[in-house]
């Protein structure tokens, strides 16, 4: 399996792009045009749409890969779906004052909303594709729909958990202190060193011990 990234660079979210032969499942299009391009570029054809939670900046291009790819279906947890229909549960009301704060004044990102998701599950959600086991684990904290994706043994789509030298942020709407501390935190304290992780900004890497204790985990 390949695993393709694509950035935005003003938000700076990843989109990854996990590909068999010249299908794909795409996690979390943080973009309108870059992730649509990379799989035209590709010749790929998305079989799914899994989203990590729904912060605007990691599914500002969903409504356009359902548009070009109507057969490939949304799936998140029930809590990242009432996110997604919402202004300000998805963050997008207040994005360009976030990016101010994050050095990048003047940035225009207009407040929207998505469509409902197609699939939705409350507990942890196990599927197949293309021979690949994937495990979808609700964490809530850093939002209220926020997952990881456990893709078969050894690699973990994070969202915006293990972040490469940056704190869990459960200040943001929808954050939960107390949620990430009873929930979230012991099962990303159970993961072991050696896993690939694939975050949702900044780059891959294998989680260590180090790491872990970073985290407090």
């Amino acid at each position: 399996m390949d695993i393709l990234r694509w950035t935005d660079p003003l938000a700076e979210g990843n989109c990854y792009v996990c590909a068999e032969g010249d299908r794909a499942v795409v996690i979390d299009p943080c973009h309108p045009q870059g992730p649509a391009s990379l799989l035209e570029e590709r010749g790929l054809v998305p079989e799914w749409i899994l989203l990590t939670h729904e912060h605007c900046d990691h599914m500002l291009g969903l409504e356009t890969l359902r548009r070009k790819y109507p057969d490939a279906p949304v799936l998140c947890s029930g809590a990242c779906d009432a996110g997604l229909r919402n202004k300000h549960l998805n963050m997008s009301a207040m994005m360009e004052v976030y990016l101010t704060f994050k050095g990048k004044p003047g940035a225009h990102y207009p407040p929207f909303v998505c469509a409902p998701a197609d699939q939705t599950f409350e507990d942890e959600y196990t599927m197949t594709w293309q021979g690949h086991t994937l495990r979808l684990t609700p964490l809530p904290g850093h939002t209220p729909g926020s997952i990881c994706i456990r893709w078969d043994g050894d690699i973990l789509f994070s969202g915006d958990y293990l972040i490469p030298g940056e704190a869990v942020i459960t200040r943001l709407p929808g954050g939960d202190t107390e949620a990430y501390e009873r929930l979230a935190k012991p099962w990303l304290a159970a993961l072991e060193p050696g896993l690939w992780i694939y975050p949702g900004h900044k780059d891959p890497y294998i989680l260590t011990q180090e790491v872990k204790d970073f985290y407090g985990l």
